[in-house]
């Protein structure tokens, strides 16, 4: 059984709204189901976003 990955639902926003793109566009970016140059940008930017939420949290 497969467990499907989780996102940072404000992040994916960010990502919409920064991209002008749909949710789904950038989940499948996400999971590697898209090639492109935009989906690569986007997999860039949601791990940079990611750690710094990551490394907000830890320092609380």
């Amino acid at each position: 059984m497969n467990k499907s990955k989780t996102y940072n639902a404000e992040i994916l926003n960010r990502l919409i709204e920064k991209y002008g793109v749909s949710k789904r566009f950038i989940t499948m970016s996400l999971n590697g189901s898209r090639e492109s140059e935009t989906s690569e940008k986007i997999k860039s930017d949601y791990k940079i976003m990611e750690d710094e939420v990551t490394n907000l949290l830890n320092n609380l």
